[in-house]
């Protein structure tokens, strides 16, 4: 059996329409008739989130995706120039 924390949310975008979304996690001290932050694109109120962007998060994954391209390419050029200079030899 597994508990799962789900919160429904409403808001007015600024257009004027009334989104409501439901989400999974979020702090178990949100009650019903709280007031909380929401996040969306303009152009996308229908993906919204209660979640704080984690800019730092995304930061330290896209460095960490950049260092793993860079050994990865780093290893393969080493082993294409250890194959080309052991299949030079006599």
């Amino acid at each position: 059996m597994r508990t799962t924390l789900h919160h429904v949310y409403e808001f007015t975008a600024r257009d004027g329409h009334v989104i409501r979304f439901d989400e999974e996690g979020g702090p178990s001290t949100t009650i019903e008739g709280d007031l909380v932050t929401v996040h969306y694109l303009p152009e996308r109120p229908q993906q919204a989130t209660a979640k704080a962007p984690a800019r730092g998060r995304l930061a330290a994954s896209t460095g960490a995706a950049m260092l793993f391209l860079a050994v990865f390419i780093g290893f393969a050029v080493f082993l294409m120039i250890a194959w080309n200079s052991d299949s030079s030899m006599p």
